[in-house]
């Protein structure tokens, strides 16, 4: 069984970590977005994605996408099992009693189109209580992408929520493989398609090391960056230590959401320690970060 992620965090944050919930944060203005950045772009997924609406970027594009698929759902939700979707974070528990009712299906079609929508409400639950921005091409849900708006962490909703639609398959040895073959039949197998993770800052590459993440933000002692572990090394620490979920509950989305608040959690009490002030991450950000990784 692959690594999993930790139990519900305790409902009441560190101390610090509270304190930094409540600090004042710096809003740098985000300078004029004026080109494509491909964030959302799935490993693998390599296909040119048609046009959106002319004119329309990034931001714009991925918000209206996910609204519409989030709309959809609710609907979709409604009329299978008699229970309508409220935007809260308890109605994740009817979102993944949908979603194993559902898993039966094999047909591809059907699938992207119930993982697209499922993860669009996830991600605007997301959006709505920790804060977040959407981010794509408005035609193609697995390059919407969710960029935090309190943390540098970015995520795929849709992949996640693949996942929890396809379950435990027994051939769950290796990483899922989405395509279809000729009957549109998707292949219970696995394959280096799908991201499921939540991704942090990583320091930039030194010298013949590879750049797998972000890079991490200046610093004016060269010294300190060295002792400093990156978020993404030190998340992975951390969340190692804590105990293994079952297999019901790792393939839920309330599994997922749960285990995002303690990421956040947890970056915000180690921020605190190295004395770093709060702040606002913008979609520029982002860019200026994640081009250090090609």
């Amino acid at each position: 069984m692959p690594p999993t992620p930790p139990r519900k965090p305790n409902p009441t944050p560190p101390d610090d970590a509270d304190a930094w919930t409540r600090a004042p944060r710096t809003s740098p203005e985000a300078p004029p977005l004026d080109t494509e950045v491909a964030l959302a772009q799935p490993p693998g997924h390599d296909a040119e994605a048609p046009a959106g609406v002319p004119g329309e970027g990034p931001v714009a594009a991925g918000t209206r996408l996910a609204r519409e698929l989030a709309d959809a759902f609710r609907g979709h939700v409604r009329r299978a099992i008699g229970a309508g979707l409220d935007d809260s974070e308890t109605s994740l528990a009817f979102v993944d009693h949908y979603l194993r009712t559902v898993r039966s299906e094999s047909r591809a079609p059907i699938l992207a189109l119930i993982a697209a929508e499922a993860g669009a409400y996830y991600g605007e639950l997301v959006c709505a209580t920790m804060g977040a921005t959407w981010i794509g091409d408005g035609r193609d849900p697995r390059r919407l992408r969710l960029l935090l708006r309190d943390q540098f962490l970015h995520f795929s909703p849709v992949d996640q929520a693949f996942e929890a639609l396809l379950g435990p398959l027994d051939a769950r040895t290796e990483p899922l493989e989405l395509a279809a073959d000729d009957d549109d039949e998707i292949h219970a197998t696995r394959g280096p398609t799908l991201d499921t993770t939540f991704h942090a800052r990583r320091k930039p590459a030194r010298v013949g090391a590879a750049v797998e993440d972000a890079a991490d933000e200046p610093d004016d002692d060269p010294s300190t960056d060295r002792e400093r572990p990156d978020d993404a090394s030190w998340l992975a620490e951390r969340l190692a230590e804590l105990p293994e979920v079952g297999e019901f509950e790792f393939y839920s989305l309330t599994c997922r959401f749960e285990t995002l608040k303690l990421v956040l959690e947890l970056l915000a009490t180690k921020h605190v320690g190295e004395g770093k002030s709060p702040r606002e991450y913008h979609i520029a950000d982002y860019i200026e970060a994640l081009a250090q990784r090609d």
